[in-house]
């Protein structure tokens, strides 16, 4: 698909989805609907199933199942499911989630602590929908932060993305988002992408490949500051790749990128003394109360080949 085809299905809105502060560029959906069902919201393109927003079976949201055009599994099915040739590591990298690894020292990426589900705050059933999560502490069960997200789909006839906003606030006193690789905003990918394969996990044959903005590829992508990252290869004998990309406005933008040869990749803007090797506590961030962080970032599913520029075609658009 050429990134026009892209360019004109987009068509920026803005969307005011939680007062003037909440102004958000959005993509127009093409043919979606959206369905809650119990503890899931049901994301289709036409009579196709694109995604489950799934709120309540685990540690913490997750979206899982996520198929892209023709119907290709995009991301593991561990834990959710088990399936052979899947790796069995990392049972915490759960298709598609938000999580930290040190919020004023709780463990949130490894699900020591818990991301509670709160609210749906708007629901849109043509294009998507807003939610309140509460990240508790897990021996008080008082909430560290409060985290509002925002989550747009649209798709095409080669292509599906996902726009995911998320605004951080402290709960009632400062919150160290503190300095680890751990984080953030994540995928882990179907195996079919992964860079290397791994007999002793039952990982046989892989078809995948790495590249991002800066001009890395393969496993150096990771630890670099890049606009986006994208993994491309065959899934089932079927090209297709995943976009990841990260706004202009996000903090440390281009954001850090923790993505390994066995399929994370995640954005992660705090990890500066693993990826920079600078001092420890570098990539600390300190939100105070009453100074809300957002992040924002897309995803694109596509199926095919793209060219650097059609991917930077893509971050483009985002970035309008």
């Amino acid at each position: 698909m050429k990134s026009e085809r892209l360019m004109m299905v987009v068509g920026l809105l803005f969307l005011a989805a939680m007062g003037p502060s909440r102004t958000m560029a959005v993509p127009q959906a093409n043919n979606i609907s959206l369905e809650k069902e119990e503890g899931q919201v049901v994301i289709k393109v036409g009579d196709d199933l694109f995604a489950k927003y799934d709120f309540r079976g685990y540690a913490r949201p997750i979206f899982f199942p996520v198929l892209g055009p023709g119907q290709v599994p995009m991301t593991r099915a561990y834990p959710m499911q088990k399936v052979d040739g899947e790796a069995s590591d990392h049972p915490h990298h759960k298709s598609v989630w938000f999580a930290h690894g040190a919020v004023d020292g709780i463990d949130f990426w490894k699900e020591a602590g818990a991301i509670e589900h709160v609210s749906f705050d708007q629901f849109d059933p043509q294009r998507g929908f807003t939610v309140t999560d509460h990240w508790l502490h897990p021996v008080s069960k008082k909430p560290l932060l409060v985290v509002e997200g925002k989550f747009e789909f649209g798709a095409d006839d080669s292509a599906r993305w996902i726009d995911c906003e998320y605004v951080l606030r402290a709960a009632d006193q400062e919150v160290l988002l503190g300095d680890t690789k751990e984080g953030t905003f994540a995928i882990r990918t179907h195996p079919d992408l992964r860079l290397v394969a791994n007999e002793k996990q039952g990982v046989q044959e892989v078809f995948g490949s790495a590249r991002n903005s800066a001009g890395d590829t393969g496993k150096p992508v990771w630890g670099k500051s890049a606009k986006w990252v994208d993994y491309y290869g065959k899934v089932d004998g079927q090209p297709v790749g995943i976009a990841m990309l990260d706004h202009p406005s996000n903090l440390r933008h281009p954001t850090t990128w923790h993505a390994r040869e066995y399929g994370l990749v995640a954005a992660n803007p705090f990890g500066y003394h693993y990826f920079k090797r600078q001092p420890k506590g570098a990539g600390d961030y300190r939100l105070k109360p009453g100074e809300p962080l957002t992040l924002r970032y897309r995803v694109v599913f596509y199926q095919g080949e793209r060219s650097v520029d059609e991917v930077e075609a893509y971050f483009q658009d985002f970035a309008d």
